[in-house]
């Protein structure tokens, strides 16, 4: 028989824990999903569609070696010397910029708003707040970015420092006062013993 005070509570409350390394990696693929698709779609805009390849064509010997270029809307006015590939400038520089300054404008903006978290850290249940579980200005948050590429510097060691540091910060995390925490279900309680 079990009595009414005995029973665990159907609906139990949700618990705050530090956001560990592995949701941490799942959140971050998922805005750089998020970016990605942005930027291709902002790159169809402001991008003139354009076919560009290059045929390296070695001729026998005694003849002349040359790269062809076919290309369409862009006009070529250089050669290729080699068949690697090649990063160049498309149209007047207006989506090189954007796609410097959307990823830090997206990451800044989504961690300093109300929600504390982007897409991808609300999928996995995180929140970036201060250490004392506060919503983190859009300065904190410009540093916690920027912060990221001080943890990239050196060999990734500041984004593995979540695995032991307490409070399973990194390296950027630690320079900003921020951390980052994850909303678990707390487990229900276990129906006390029958005592026959």
């Amino acid at each position: 028989m079990m009595y009414q005070f005995a029973r665990p509570d159907p609906h139990p409350q949700d618990v705050w824990t530090y956001g560990g390394f592995w949701v941490r990696v799942v959140a971050y693929v998922i805005d750089s999903i998020v970016v990605w698709a942005i930027l291709a779609l902002l790159g169809l805009l402001l991008v003139p569609p354009s076919l560009s390849f290059s045929i390296f064509d070695p001729q026998p010997i005694g003849g002349s070696g040359g790269d062809y270029r076919i290309s369409y809307i862009q006009h070529a006015d250089y050669t290729i010397l080699s068949t690697t590939p090649h990063m160049h400038w498309n149209g007047n520089g207006m989506f090189e910029l954007i796609s410097l300054l959307l990823p830090a404008a997206y990451f800044i903006v989504c961690e300093a708003s109300t929600l504390q978290a982007t897409p991808g850290k609300m999928v996995c249940r995180l929140r970036v707040t201060d250490l004392h579980g506060n919503r983190i200005t859009l300065l904190r948050s410009a540093g916690r970015y920027f912060g990221k590429y001080l943890s990239a510097l050196i060999l990734g060691i500041g984004f593995l420092m979540v695995m032991w540091t307490q409070r399973k910060q990194g390296l950027h995390d630690i320079l900003a006062g921020t951390c980052v925490i994850r909303r678990e279900a707390r487990a229900p309680a276990p129906p006390p013993p029958l005592w026959g």
